[in-house]
């Protein structure tokens, strides 16, 4: 298995984070970013405090380099058993930014981060219930405008949607310039 380099928590839900975590980080320099009340619940399942940011994580707005990529974290609208649900803007050494929204519905922050900063790369969630729905990620093209769109948390619970093609037709009407890249459950994309 390949070792971890940064490990970005959006929130502390099951199906993000379990105690697993601690047993992939064993033993190796992966830095762990989350809010500083995720890395106190996380320090109790035994992961050192070198694997966390700081030592003791970030918060919303803040932006560090480590590993040379430049990690921004920012808002997401959904909930949290501790810290507050969150994205991430990524920038890769070669100049690459990639927002991970995280868990989230649509919110008009959105149309910010599409002004501040230009996305090469948007993952956005889609499978309705708990996250945005299509339309709502749809819209969010429009306003974040990327190069390319991933489409994610859909297809996992039978309670959410179960695939992409609503939102890649729904993304082809609103934001016909962004490339949609539907991926199935144990593919990967190389940029």
């Amino acid at each position: 298995m390949v070792e971890p380099d940064l490990i970005l928590i959006t929130h502390d839900h099951f199906d993000h984070v379990d105690e697993e975590l601690a047993s992939l980080v064993e033993g190796t320099d992966a830095i762990i970013v989350a809010q500083p009340e995720v890395v106190g619940k996380l320090g109790e399942t035994g992961i050192p405090e070198d694997n966390f940011i700081f030592g003791m994580g970030m918060n919303i707005g803040g932006t560090v380099e480590e590993k040379g990529v430049e990690v921004r974290m920012v808002q997401a609208f959904h909930s949290a058993e501790c810290g507050a649900p969150a994205g991430y803007l990524i920038t890769t050494g070669d100049g690459t930014t990639i927002y991970h929204a995280g868990d989230t519905g649509a919110f008009p922050g959105m149309k910010m981060l599409g002004e501040m900063y230009d996305i090469d790369v948007a993952l956005l969630p889609i499978g309705s219930v708990f996250v945005m729905d299509p339309q709502q990620a749809a819209w969010a093209l429009t306003a974040l405008e990327p190069e390319m769109a991933v489409p994610m948390h859909y297809g996992t619970f039978p309670i959410l949607v179960q695939d992409a093609g609503e939102f890649v037709r729904l993304a082809d009407e609103q934001a016909p310039g962004v490339d949609v890249q539907a991926l199935q459950p144990g593919e990967s994309l190389k940029l």
